[in-house]
Formats: C-alpha cells, sequence, structure tokens
C-alpha cells in the first residue's frame, strides 16, 4: 500500500509543472536561477514555490535564501539520497502550488535519475567560461533549455556568436543569456565585519544592507560629492587618522563606512554616522591589508540574500528567451 500511495502521489506530481533547474557543476548559479525563476513567475500571478533538493547534510543555506526571498517558513532542504522521501514532499508541495521550481543536484547521474523520478521539466545553468555540458545526452526529452549564467561584459558577442549556437547545434535550446552584474556579487556589512574583524559602532544592526562598491578615501584632488557622491550602496575605507576625509564622506549617501588602522572613531564621527544610519566600523588593520581582505570577499560572494534574488528575477524578466522560460512553467 505504501508503494501504491507514493506512485498516486507522483502521478499528481507529474501533472503539475515541475521545473528542476541543474547546475552544469557546484557553484553554476542554480539557487540564483530558481529563487529569480519563482520570483518572477509570482509577479506573473503564479503561485510559484521554490525548494532545494541536495545531497545529504547540504543546501541548507540555499533552502533558507529561497525561503526568505518568497516568505515562507520552511526552509528545510530536501535529501535526494533518499528519493522516495523527497518526491513525496515535492508531490505534496506540487499538490498546493501552481508551479514548483526545485533547485536541485549538479549535472550528474543522481540529478539526471532525480529530475527523471519526479517527471520535471529540466533547465540547465550553463556558466560562461566553462565547457559546455553535454545537456541534451544527459536529459533527453525532458530538456527544456539551458541558460547561460554570468556572461562577462566584453563577451556578448562571443555568447551570442559561438556559445549559443553550438549549444543549440547540440539540442539545448538557450532559453537566455544572463550577464554579470554588480549586485550578485555583493556582499552584507555583516559580512564585511566578519571578514576584517571589525568592532561596530554604529548600526550593527543594519548587517544585511548590501554593498556593491568599495571605495578608498585618501587623497582626493576634487568635490567630495564627485568622488563620493558617485554610487549608491558604496563602502568607503578611510584611515582612522583621516577625520576630514570621514566627515567629508558622511556628507553623501554610504551604505558603510571602515576606518582602518583605528582603535576607536571620534565621537562626533560616530554621532554623525548614528544620525545618517550608516553603519560604521573600525579594523586594526592598514587600510591596503583591509582592502586586499575585502577583494578576496567579493571573489566568493555568494546568492545568500534575498535582494540577490530579487535582482536575478529582474534580469531573467528582461532576458530575450524569457517567454520560453515562462512557458515552462505553464
Amino acid at each position: 500500500m505504501a508503494n501504491a500511495g507514493l506512485t498516486l502521489r507522483l502521478a499528481i506530481l507529474a501533472a503539475m509543472p515541475i521545473i528542476y533547474i541543474a547546475g552544469a557543476a557546484p557553484g553554476a548559479g542554480a539557487t540564483a536561477v530558481a529563487g529569480g525563476l519563482a520570483l518572477a513567475l509570482r509577479r506573473r500571478g503564479v503561485d510559484a514555490a521554490a525548494v532545494k533538493v541536495a545531497a545529504d547534510g547540504d543546501g541548507g543555506a540555499d533552502a533558507r535564501v529561497l525561503a526568505d526571498a518568497l516568505g515562507v517558513e520552511d526552509a528545510q532542504p530536501l535529501n535526494a539520497a533518499d528519493a522516495d522521501a523527497a518526491a513525496e514532499a515535492l508531490s505534496a508541495a506540487a499538490a498546493s502550488t501552481g508551479a514548483l521550481v526545485v533547485d536541485g543536484l549538479p549535472l550528474s547521474d543522481a540529478s539526471v535519475d532525480f529530475a527523471a523520478r519526479i517527471g520535471a521539466r529540466v533547465v540547465g545553468v550553463q556558466p560562461y567560461g566553462v565547457e559546455p555540458a553535454d545537456w541534451r545526452t544527459a536529459f533527453g526529452g525532458a530538456l527544456t533549455g539551458v541558460l547561460v549564467n554570468r556572461r562577462a561584459r566584453y563577451a556578448e558577442h562571443d555568447a551570442a556568436t559561438r556559445l549559443a549556437p553550438r549549444l543549440e547545434a547540440e539540442g539545448a535550446p538557450v532559453l537566455a543569456v544572463v550577464p554579470d552584474d554588480r549586485r550578485m556579487l555583493a556582499v552584507s556589512v555583516s559580512e564585511i565585519a566578519e571578514a576584517l574583524s571589525a568592532d561596530f559602532y554604529a548600526w550593527p544592526s543594519e548587517g544585511a544592507r548590501l554593498i556593491d562598491r568599495f571605495i578608498i578615501g585618501g587623497l582626493i584632488a576634487e568635490w567630495g560629492g564627485n568622488y563620493f557622491g558617485r554610487y549608491p550602496d558604496q563602502a568607503v575605507i578611510v584611515r582612522g587618522g583621516r577625520t576630514d576625509i570621514q566627515m567629508a564622506a558622511l556628507n553623501f549617501p554610504l551604505a558603510c563606512l571602515i576606518l582602518t588602522a583605528c582603535e576607536q572613531p571620534p565621537q562626533y564621527v560616530r554621532q554623525r554616522a548614528q544620525a545618517e544610519r550608516v553603519p560604521l566600523m573600525s579594523v586594526a588593520e592598514g587600510t591596503l591589508a583591509a582592502a586586499a581582505a575585502l577583494e578576496a570577499l567579493t571573489e566568493r560572494a555568494a546568492v545568500h540574500h534575498p535582494d540577490k534574488l530579487r535582482r536575478f528575477a529582474d534580469l531573467l524578466e528582461g532576458a530575450p528567451g524569457w517567454a520560453a522560460i515562462e512557458a515552462a512553467a505553464a
């Protein structure tokens, strides 16, 4: 009877629109695609949900960011090692939603088997600059198409004239080519503080803010507005002894102020940061060391922030192949 019950639930599941997102390798961007797609579908009036399927013990951070972005409480990933239980859970989820997006396993035999088990339509995530996977051989008729992710800014022509035709010739329709986006590489104020072992002096509660750019306040030969007022969501790094530059920076919108080689900021800098709602932190290291640590941090920036998934939804909706992606959920 248990097997009969599972068979019935899988039959119900197969009738629902299930989109299985498979990255060409770990880190390809499957979580960003899954969350962004679910959010974009919701904007179109589809009652979409997203679920994380992972290997035993993995996927917790991915599941949490999907839940946070979609406003749901259950943030537990499904364990692909227990395929029956995972399929049953997906069946229950699919029965209560208009479209289910599955953030699946990276391309492998296990990923192919699981996608087939739940009767899903498959979208592959192919990072630009990585040798293309043989998507059609892997997933056969279940493959809806491939999304090329993180296309370099300078590579639009190459992606259009070389990579996309190659994938199409190999039986993998290109649904979208998503460019690199600064927002997806942003890091949060809390991540910065942790990477620098910094001490907060104002607004530690704003740790979820995302930082798109870092600006070093040094010898500035122009009006402060031209230098500090150029970008939103920026952090300014200033040597602790340069109170004049710190105060000049605080005249303009900042997302964070970092004082280097500094034990404790001046009281009036703290008061101004507090009044302007600018997170203020200090670090013992010098400016060059702090900048090097922050560069390393941005190189490993993860997608684990709801604002990043919302930004990825914007990128998907603006892609030329969005209609084909949306049709996969119909």
